[in-house]
């Protein structure tokens, strides 16, 4: 019987670049990588910085080297995307210089942030309930474990059970952001998914 050959898709150009530096070094990366098999970019290129600490400002500095790293190799065009990705909680408290230089660096050098408070698993949370009350690391952790009782930081939540439930998140995301401009509180106020949900559409629109 003569062996059936099948046609291989033409290869198709990386166009798209993202390029994401995070704090975390097993939640964040894992939660991004997830999308970016799932969805199976094949034409986005998602880039990974390594972890380099848990400071706003290097987080900044390391997007905007890994920037133009891509630049130097004519990797980066017009279109292409910097991110920056961190919590707020003590950062804001605990080293407030070092927050307001990553902000103007940000804004200055055109990175995008993408900002959580208290942490990333805010983010998570949200896929599964309303909060808009001010919550701690240990709650935000406690009551995601209600609803992923095995859940680690190295786990990955993407695609199940997060997928399915990724427009819920980012509906609630923005209605937490209302209620920060309604009530004038300063921004990334706790709690606050500030700006994830336009990263993470922006992933998903790449898919389509």
């Amino acid at each position: 019987m003569a062996r059936k050959f099948e046609r291989k898709p033409a290869s198709r150009e990386i166009r798209n670049k993202i390029l994401i530096a995070c704090e975390g070094s097993k939640t964040e990366p894992a939660y991004f990588e997830g999308i970016r098999k799932s969805l199976r970019l094949s034409t986005v290129q998602i880039k990974i910085l390594p972890h380099l600490g848990t400071d706003p400002l290097r987080i900044v500095e390391a997007a905007i080297a890994g920037r133009q790293d891509m630049k130097v190799d004519k990797a980066w065009i017009t279109g292409d995307r910097a991110w920056a990705v961190f919590d707020g909680d003590e950062h804001i408290a605990n080293n407030p210089d070092n927050w307001r230089s990553a902000l103007a660096k940000a804004k200055s050098q055109k990175i995008d942030l993408a900002i959580t408070n208290p942490c990333f698993e805010f983010w998570y949370l949200i896929h599964f309930r309303d909060h808009l009350a001010q919550i701690d690391r240990i709650k935000t952790l406690a009551l995601l474990k209600q609803h992923v009782s095995d859940y680690e930081k190295a786990a990955c939540l993407y695609p199940e059970p997060l997928s399915l439930l990724t427009t819920q998140a980012i509906q609630r995301a923005r209605k937490i952001a209302e209620q920060i401009q309604r009530d004038q509180l300063a921004p990334f106020s706790n709690p606050c998914c500030s700006e994830l949900p336009e990263l993470v559409e922006s992933l998903l629109k790449l898919a389509t």
